[in-house]
């Protein structure tokens, strides 16, 4: 079942332009954790307020994360405009961040220390992704 589900993932990330396979193997993994570890929190806490902050964060970091892969692989093949591009998109990412952050924390008050750790899920990510990486290369 887990190798159907990295197959299909697999091809999704190669129609959305992911065409480094270390670069899908960290993206892949970080959908994973992040959407894994929030089903499983959720249904621990029975959809606490906390495990829905969680989710936020988790979510946030997901999509910072893969737009973060998507554009540094542009950089590679277009480097006379890469750096401009990426400068847009982040400033762009981050003010979408930051007012998704002002409206979870400000205006709905979420648990910070859900929203917190939902966001450090991309840490973990990365170095379990790394440590696995290490033996392999």
């Amino acid at each position: 079942m887990l190798g159907r589900m990295n197959q299909r993932l697999e091809r999704l990330l190669v129609r959305s332009g992911f065409t480094k396979p270390d670069v899908r193997i960290v993206v892949r993994n970080q959908i994973y954790v992040s959407l894994g570890t929030s089903l499983v929190i959720m249904l621990v806490t029975l959809f606490s307020r906390w495990s829905l902050a969680y989710l936020a964060g988790a979510v946030i970091a997901l999509v910072n994360f893969w737009t973060l892969a998507r554009v540094t692989q542009s950089l590679v093949y277009d480097q006379k405009r890469g750096p401009y591009l990426l400068f847009v998109i982040f400033m762009g990412k981050m003010t979408l961040s930051g007012l998704a952050l002002w409206w979870l924390i400000g205006v709905e008050r979420v648990p910070h220390w859900g929203l917190i750790t939902g966001l450090g899920t991309v840490v973990v990510n990365i170095t379990a992704t790394g440590l696995s990486q290490l033996g392999k290369k």
